[in-house]
C-alpha cells in the first residue's frame, strides 16, 4: 500500500495536498508543529527532526517536503526549517524508504534571486545546522529565504543522483506568490508592490491547490520518468516578464 509523509500538512499546500493524496487512496502520514498533525515536531530544532524521524515507520513510499517558513522570521530558523531540515529528515528516513519511492520538496522561484555559486551552497547542506547557524548571523531575513530555497533546489539535484540506484526519485517545485496563510509575510519581507505586480502579470496569485497537483504529479507514477527537475508552478509569471 502506498504511504507518504507529508510535513506542514495542516494548512496552505500541505493541507490540500494531504487532502488529494487520500482522495486518491493513498495513506498520509502528517507532521507539522500544529497540534494535530500524526507527528508534531518544530523542524527548527535538530532534536525535534531525530526524534520525529525515529517515530516514523517505514516502508515510505512517498516524501513530500511542504514545511517552510518565510522571510520574516529569524534568519537562522528560516535556514533550518527550509534546508537543513528536509535534508537531514530526508537522511534519516532513507532505510525507511521503499525501493522506487517519490520525494518532492516545495523550493520557491525566489530560490534563483541568490546568485551563490552551487559549491557554496552544497557546503550549506552538507554543513548542516553549524553551517547554517554561521551564515544566519551574517544575513537578514529576505537573505536567508532566498538561500535556504536555492539550498532547496541544490538539495533535490543532489539526493537525486545519491538515491538513483534504488530507484528513487527526487524533484523540486516552485511556486510563485500563493494564497496561503504566510501570504501577508511574504508582502512584509518581499514587498506588496511587487507581488502586486506578479498578479497583475499573471492575472491572479496561485491556489495551494494548484500547487498541490504539481506536487502530488510528481509522486505519482505517472512521472516515473521524471527526476532531478526542479518545476516552476507560477502560472507564467517569469515566461510573461521575459516577453
Amino acid at each position: 500500500m502506498s504511504r507518504i509523509l507529508v510535513t506542514g500538512a495542516m494548512s496552505g499546500i500541505g493541507a490540500a495536498l494531504t487532502a488529494q493524496l487520500r482522495s486518491d487512496g493513498h495513506t498520509v502520514l502528517t507532521l507539522d508543529r500544529t497540534p494535530g498533525a500524526d507527528i508534531v515536531a518544530d523542524l527548527s530544532d535538530i532534536a525535534a527532526i531525530d526524534s520525529a524521524a525515529a517515530r516514523i515507520e517505514g516502508p515510505l513510499t512517498g516524501i513530500a517536503h511542504v514545511a517552510g517558513v518565510p522571510g520574516t522570521a529569524p534568519p537562522a530558523v528560516i535556514l533550518a526549517v527550509n534546508t537543513v531540515a528536509p535534508a537531514r529528515l530526508n537522511h534519516l528516513l532513507e532505510p525507511k524508504l521503499a525501493d522506487g519511492a517519490a520525494i518532492v520538496i516545495v523550493a520557491s522561484v525566489t530560490g534563483h534571486r541568490c546568485l551563490w555559486p552551487e559549491p557554496q551552497v552544497r557546503a550549506l547542506i552538507e554543513g548542516g545546522a553549524q553551517a547554517a547557524n554561521a551564515i544566519a548571523a551574517t544575513v537578514d531575513g529576505v537573505e536567508a529565504y532566498q538561500i535556504s530555497k536555492r539550498g532547496a533546489l541544490v538539495w533535490a539535484s543532489m539526493a537525486a543522483a545519491a538515491l538513483h540506484p534504488r530507484g528513487i526519485r527526487v524533484n523540486a517545485v516552485s511556486p510563485g506568490p500563493v494564497e496561503t496563510p504566510i501570504l501577508r509575510d511574504f508582502e512584509a519581507s518581499i514587498g506588496k508592490d511587487r507581488l502586486d505586480a506578479a498578479a497583475a502579470l499573471t492575472g491572479r496569485h496561485g491556489r495551494p491547490d494548484e500547487i498541490a497537483e504539481a506536487v502530488r504529479w510528481l509522486l505519482s507514477r505517472a512521472s516515473r520518468w521524471v527526476n532531478g527537475i526542479e518545476l516552476k508552478v507560477d502560472g507564467g509569471y517569469h515566461a510573461l516578464r521575459s516577453a
